[in-house]
């Protein structure tokens, strides 16, 4: 099986994604997770790559094609998600050309929907253990068990992008790039729609019956 979440920055496709790999075994494809990755390296594309995300600008496609396709040869499974992309139609298309290539294909693209109203809430209370690497929000998942890298508390950050400012210039390229994709998916009868506006065990339980899953079990 292979899915996408789509929705837009605070709606907790992050979340969720994480939450699947460890209960289900997905392969889980977090485009920001490894590009701040490559940021952190200190390399050339870190860099310029750095450059887009602090500016809450969508990094080119050239850069996610080349991280794309390594992930997809490197980490072929029965179970992969993807997060954080794709991020128009330009990427889906893409996405689609390289599973193709593979002789795979998209199952369904899960379209987390939250009102606006509430995201800012969302981003503005998201922090990141520095060494983990797990999301929190200070309101409403606030770290309640050791950091598992280090066993002490969870040393928390907030990253540059989820600041009030960055935030609604993410929000704004969603609504005018991002958005559209939906229309990709749906024409191609593999959106599904998820009620995102709940506690996190809600929202998991909604898309495992979508999915036909059990709880921390097999479809």
């Amino acid at each position: 099986m292979i899915i996408v979440f789509l929705g837009p920055p605070g709606s907790g496709k992050g979340t969720q994604a994480g939450i699947l790999a460890r209960e289900h075994g997905f392969r889980h494809f977090d485009a920001g997770s490894l590009l701040r990755a490559e940021v952190e390296s200190g390399s050339e594309l870190g860099e310029e790559i750095g450059s887009y995300i602090n500016q809450g600008r969508l990094v080119p496609i050239r850069i996610i094609g080349e991280i794309t396709k390594k992930f997809l040869r490197e980490q072929q499974s029965e179970r992969t998600m993807f997060d954080g992309f794709p991020r128009n139609t330009e990427q889906a298309s893409l996405l689609t050309e390289s599973l193709v290539e593979l002789g795979q294909e998209l199952d369904h693209a899960l379209y987390l929907h939250i009102d606006e109203d509430d995201l800012l809430e969302r981003i503005v209370n998201r922090r990141v253990c520095r060494n983990c690497k797990r999301i929190y929000n200070l309101v409403s998942n606030p770290p309640r068990q050791p950091c598992s890298k280090t066993g002490n508390d969870c040393e928390l950050f907030q990253r540059e992008d989820d600041s009030e400012e960055v935030f609604g210039r993410r929000l704004r390229i969603y609504q005018e790039e991002t958005a559209p994709i939906l229309r990709f998916y749906e024409e191609q009868g593999k959106l599904r729609t998820i009620d995102a506006d709940a506690d996190i065990p809600d929202v998991s339980e909604r898309i495992r019956t979508e999915l036909g899953m059990a709880r921390n079990g097999k479809a």
